[in-house]
């Protein structure tokens, strides 16, 4: 017998799904719910599960936590049994087994026109069949599209509970939805194009509101559309000089709480530490691990994760773009001697591998450095359905005993950083002023089409083509962070990181460091024939069409797990005028 279940790893519920996403399974689609109904069917809490980045959580989440989905291992539940509560969605189907028609029927019911069946035949026959429409708007509202106001929209309803679709093929035009009892009919594809009352449900948290009060219209989607629900990401790069192990041990909250008001009586010492940790119920094994551990090395490790400055995501990336151009002059952890317990370090740069690279015209000196270790936290803070752009974000926050909790997951991998060392970025040529006023109309905070975002963002994306065909990853499976520190207006520094990263703690197997000692085989392969598109002239034509910049599948485009900004703000003709 085939599972009824969905695998989904905890990376996936962050970049791709999570509450409000319709999910396939093999017994049909299901919609997941709000992350507090994984808890309490569980019967656990989020802080057992809780990542701890102080940054992040301070910085951009306003003081809110993060955790983690937990496995089904950690759970003490075995790998086929599911532990995500979700609801089936949607709720009807359409019977193809009759000659003449299909029956459009709610999956309770069943076919009327199939016979009688037993009840688990009838709802894994139902949830093979789902119909693959539903509703939406852009308020975040989810639901079954209403067949009943759609089929007798100029007559009253007659109460039957099953319709009969007839035709069908490659256009909605040729379907006709007919009401077997009173006749009344309707062109689907004319109903697909209108627009529709909302009905303000959210269906991750159950059930659906006795009125609706969204004043946005609804429209009717496909259920695996892409744009039925977009993920908002937040991601902080962890730069803390420390080893993982010691990270973990002392990332404890309320171990941390204790030693803050050690630290204000000024009686933190070696001895007092443990004492607390003792207290906390740390496990035997990592208070053995704090014991041999120097106190040089502790004391360091608690400044760190207690000093947290940086608030807003432009200070979070300059504090992290300062940590990398540190790192590439003088490598990472800063200055380490440690004695104690071997344990990988959370961000590790070696300075005798970082390389200077002419490009290919010889106008620009690359720093190439590469980042054999790094940590990465992603959360996911929301959604939005429909439009990226003007949606409204659905947090996907919740409550737990006055806590506000966001789910995030913890990634472990390496990663190669890309500046100018010292030199500054002269961004020049016709495409500067058009990127200018794009971003002055804006946020002034969102970089994101400023000259000189556009231009490393372009020359990004041309890398993650060029460093896939070596490095043994798929363009998919690299990420990418473009830093841009701004101050009066003036761009003090900027770089580029690419990175690839993966759950658990062994990271990746350092196959995109590998690449930095033929790295200018790697500029030469993305920069070639970029003034050219298999597109053009309509790609090259794009910008005086309308469009922000010259960028396509066929040149700049990457999927969406690699690219922090939905493929926005690229534009293959500034960085033509500006090539290296």
């Amino acid at each position: 017998m085939s599972k009824s279940y969905q695998v989904i790893r905890p990376s996936q519920f962050i970049t791709t799904f999570g509450p409000g996403s319709v999910v396939e399974t093999p017994s049909g689609p299901v919609v997941l719910k709000s992350m507090d109904a994984l808890f309490t069917s569980l019967h656990r809490q989020p802080h057992e599960f809780e990542i701890i980045d102080e940054r992040l959580s301070k910085g951009i989440l306003d003081g809110a936590r993060i955790s983690r989905i937990p496995t089904n291992a950690e759970v003490g539940q075995a790998t086929e049994t599911w532990i995500y509560p979700t609801d089936g969605f949607p709720f009807w189907a359409l019977c193809a087994q009759h000659p003449n028609y299909q029956i459009l029927y709610q999956i309770g019911a069943g076919c009327p026109e199939c016979g009688k069946m037993p009840d688990w035949q009838r709802r894994q026959k139902g949830g093979r069949e789902a119909i693959r429409f539903v509703t939406a708007c852009q308020a975040g509202h989810l639901d079954e599209v209403p067949w009943q106001s759609l089929v007798h929209a100029q007559s009253k309803p007659c109460g039957t509970r099953h319709y009969r679709w007839y035709g069908g093929g490659r256009a909605l035009r040729l379907v006709r939805i007919e009401c077997p009892k009173c006749k009344a009919s309707v062109n689907f594809g004319t109903a697909y194009g209108r627009q529709w009352k909302c009905s303000g449900r959210r269906p991750e948290h159950g059930g659906r509101p006795d009125q609706s009060t969204c004043s946005q219209p609804a429209s009717i989607v496909q259920r695996g559309s892409a744009n039925l629900r977009i993920a908002e990401l937040v991601t902080a790069l962890t730069i803390l000089d420390m080893r993982v192990r010691l990270h973990d041990v002392l990332g404890s909250r309320e171990l941390l709480a204790r030693i803050d008001v050690l630290l204000e009586g000024d009686l933190l010492t070696h001895d007092t530490l443990l004492a607390q940790a003792k207290k906390c119920g740390i496990s035997p094994d990592d208070i053995e691990h704090l014991a041999r551990t120097p106190w040089p090395d502790i004391r360091s490790a608690v400044d760190q994760l207690l000093d947290v400055q940086p608030t807003g995501p432009n200070a979070v990336r300059d504090a992290e773009l300062d940590r990398l151009r540190d790192a590439a002059t003088n490598g990472a952890p800063v200055g380490e001697h440690s004695t104690g317990p071997a344990s990988p370090p959370l961000f590790e740069v070696k300075q005798v591998d970082v390389r200077s690279v002419t490009g290919p015209n010889g106008r620009m000196t690359f720093r190439v450095t590469p980042v054999s270790r790094l940590r990465m936290v992603m959360v996911q803070t929301g959604y939005r359905r429909l439009n990226p752009e003007t949606g409204h974000i659905i947090p996907t926050s919740f409550l737990d005993r006055g806590i506000t909790w966001y789910p995030g997951v913890e990634l472990f991998g390496e990663g190669i950083f890309i500046d100018l060392g010292d030199a500054p970025l002269v961004v020049e040529g016709q495409r500067v002023l058009p990127w200018q006023r794009l971003h002055m109309s804006g946020d002034p905070m969102d970089l994101t089409n400023h000259p000189t975002h556009v231009w490393w963002h372009s020359l990004s994306h041309r890398l993650l083509w060029a460093l896939s065909v070596d490095s043994g990853y798929s363009s998919a499976a690299i990420r990418e962070r473009v830093y841009v520190r701004v101050e009066d207006n003036n761009v003090i520094n900027s770089g580029l990181l690419l990175y690839t990263v993966q759950p658990g703690g062994d990271g990746t197997m350092g196959g995109l460091i590998s690449l930095v000692n033929r790295f200018e085989r790697v500029l030469e392969r993305a920069l070639r024939d970029v003034d050219t598109c298999s597109n053009d002239p309509l790609c090259d034509e794009a910008p005086g069409s309308g469009a922000d910049g010259a960028a396509c599948y066929s040149c700049l485009f990457v999927s969406e797990t690699s690219c922090e900004h939905r493929n926005h703000g690229l534009d293959r003709l500034l960085l033509t005028e500006n090539l290296p």
